[in-house]
């Protein structure tokens, strides 16, 4: 039995938009999964704490007060203006934002607090070790896995990179994103691999949200014409 003419046209419009959906963004996407496949490499040579010891050798005064402010912009306050600006620009830009920003925050809270919830940190696991701290930090020592500031900020960071998505637009947005994710390991509060499972979980969220609330609608919009 044949689909009708309609849901083929359907699918393939929605296939179609996905590859330029893609390809649009394909500066931020291509960028991300080459980072991803870089530090998930590393990974197969050396350890998350391994990781955590050497950067915290490369601590000094200036590092210490960036990332303590860097980082926290991958924290729920920073949402409220992120999403009224794109509200304010646009509203399906602004309800998708929330959508995601919610929705990654929930997957992450979910496997910190109920799968997850051993997950000890890296102040805690290093503890026989010399370690850097920097002042004004709380240092927290249960819940590691994965990287809630490190999902928000790939969230938040890839919606406003598929709305602006000129090529030196989207690599800056990506590069904000990876900057929160090392002040987490700079700030001895993840591992490696927390921020690398909350970047795939923001990265995701955003990717398939976005698609639906905003791209995926166009072409309903359009079929339905």
């Amino acid at each position: 039995m044949q689909l009708p003419k309609r849901s083929c046209i359907f699918v393939f419009k929605i296939f179609v938009n996905l590859k330029k959906y893609i390809f649009k963004n394909k500066w931020f996407i291509g960028a991300y999964l080459m980072t991803l496949l870089l530090t998930s490499f590393l990974l197969l040579f050396t350890s998350s704490e391994l990781v955590s010891l050497y950067v915290n050798t490369i601590h000094n005064p200036f590092f210490d007060v960036f990332f303590k402010y860097i980082t926290h912009f991958g924290e729920g306050w920073f949402a409220i203006p992120a999403c009224l600006f794109l509200l304010y620009k646009n509203k399906q830009w602004g309800i998708a934002a929330s959508t995601i920003s919610i929705s990654s925050t929930i997957i992450t809270q979910f496997n910190k607090h109920y799968v997850f919830e051993n997950a000890y940190r890296p102040a805690l696991v290093l503890k026989d070790f010399k370690l850097n701290f920097v002042d004004g930090v709380e240092i927290l020592n249960y819940n590691s896995f994965p990287s809630g500031h490190t999902t928000f900020a790939f969230a938040i960071f890839t919606c406003f990179a598929f709305i602006y998505h000129k090529p030196l637009q989207q690599i800056f947005f990506l590069f904000c994103a990876l900057l929160v994710a090392f002040s987490r390991i700079y700030l001895l509060q993840h591992f490696l691999r927390d921020t690398i499972v909350g970047s795939m979980i923001g990265f995701v969220c955003a990717f398939v949200l976005f698609y639906m609330l905003i791209s995926k609608k166009e072409v309903i919009n359009k079929v339905n014409l």
